[in-house]
């Protein structure tokens, strides 16, 4: 009987050690580091893991070193950033890189972690052969949008409404340039279907691709990638809220620390305008914005800015500075987590743009928040038509 029962104990044991041992074993990972510079206190380590939960992992520097030992739902892009890092989405203390199950290695430097050293990743290495096809294209726009500041600036100071017109070329420019870049690496991906960094491109882009285009090509993924998390955001995005949709309700803090609900814009047509004070093609659009707002406000047009910006501060000296006399909210660091407006509206890239009617059913979608990428002026002839009478 003793023996009985110990052995009882023993299969208990057991079963209960191996219920609660991570469910992906082998998606364990061993991320080490070395980082030069005397100033960095810790590294938080960004990633989802094997349960599918995001994690913010905060790793202790010492003698210039930091490991950590953990567990991933499936090979991804995570961030790193330490305690000198800003949230600026332009911070040299902070690096995107690709953690995937197995030992991985890094050597940053204190104020340059964009030039990290990084080992042990294959996906890395397919990501950075890839970067390399596209910096040409990164090196125009840096050209291109040093060129178009000193332009705005020289209108500023001289009030040269001529210069209005290469300053509108160049914005031109800058948008087919960006094009180029999506279409090669839509390219890589629909080439490389087994890619962890395939399925990251197409989830970055999917609200730029057709649904009939995106079913193809989630169609043809590998079984194992579309079951990542990157898969399943694909997945979710073929059922979006669209034309025709009841607009999702949503309750914030504005910009003057009042709560704005969209229920109280029952009766009047809404244009949610999702942006940011660091994205550049959001400041490009933001005169046809005035000047649509001047033109159908009187008319029974509200907007209401969401802004997904790095702090508050950058949020609330864009507005001012651009002198945007609407309706403003803040979404911030948050866009994309349940619960947040980014995640009901599905709105990727920005600017993006969402009409609702009086009734509170979504009219269309436009820019970022459109695979066709409608323009501003369909989106004003579509107001022309709403409010022509009024």
């Amino acid at each position: 009987m003793k023996i009985k029962s110990l052995l009882s104990i023993i299969i208990v044991l057991i079963l209960f050690t191996s219920c609660n041992q991570p469910k992906s074993d082998f998606k364990a990972f061993t991320l080490t580091g070395k980082i030069e510079g005397s100033n960095t206190k810790y590294i938080i380590l960004n990633y989802i893991d094997s349960s599918n939960v995001f994690v913010s992992d905060t790793l202790p520097v010492k003698d210039k070193s930091f490991s950590i030992n953990g567990y991933l739902f499936n090979t991804q892009r995570v961030s790193l950033a330490s305690n000198l890092s800003s949230r600026s989405s332009e911070d040299p203390n902070r690096l995107g890189f690709f953690l995937e199950p197995n030992e991985i290695d890094l050597i940053l430097k204190e104020g340059q972690f964009s030039r990290a050293k990084i080992s042990g990743s294959k996906t890395q290495i397919e990501n950075e052969n890839l970067d390399k096809t596209i910096n040409p294209f990164y090196e125009k726009l840096e050209i291109i949008r040093n060129n178009r500041q000193k332009l705005i600036n020289d209108k500023k100071r001289t009030s040269n409404e001529d210069l209005q017109t290469e300053i509108d070329n160049l914005s031109a420019e800058w948008m087919k340039i960006l094009d180029e870049i999506k279409n090669v690496k839509l390219n890589y991906a629909v080439n490389n279907p087994q890619s962890y960094l395939s399925v990251d491109i197409i989830s970055f882009y999917r609200r730029k691709i057709s649904t009939d285009s995106l079913e193809k090509i989630y169609a043809g993924l590998d079984p194992i990638i579309k079951e990542s998390s990157y898969g399943l955001r694909i997945k979710e995005e073929l059922h979006i809220v669209d034309s025709g949709d009841i607009a999702p309700s949503f309750s914030l803090e504005d910009i003057n620390g009042n709560i704005l609900s969209l229920n109280q814009f029952k009766g009047k047509t809404v244009l949610l305008d999702f942006g940011a004070a660091w994205c550049v093609p959001c400041a490009i659009e933001i005169p046809e914005v005035k000047r649509i707002y001047d033109k159908y406000h009187s008319k029974g047009l509200e907007i209401i800015g969401i802004s997904f910006d790095d702090d508050k501060s950058s949020w609330k000296e864009n507005v001012k500075d651009e002198k945007l006399n609407w309706h403003h909210i803040y979404e911030g660091m948050s866009m994309g987590k349940d619960g947040s407006i980014n995640k009901s509206y599905y709105v990727q890239p920005i600017p993006a743009y969402i009409l609702i009617d009086e009734k509170g059913i979504i009219i269309d979608r436009y820019r970022g928040a459109d695979k066709k990428d409608k323009s501003l002026k369909d989106l004003e002839e579509k107001l022309n038509t709403l409010l022509s009478s009024s």
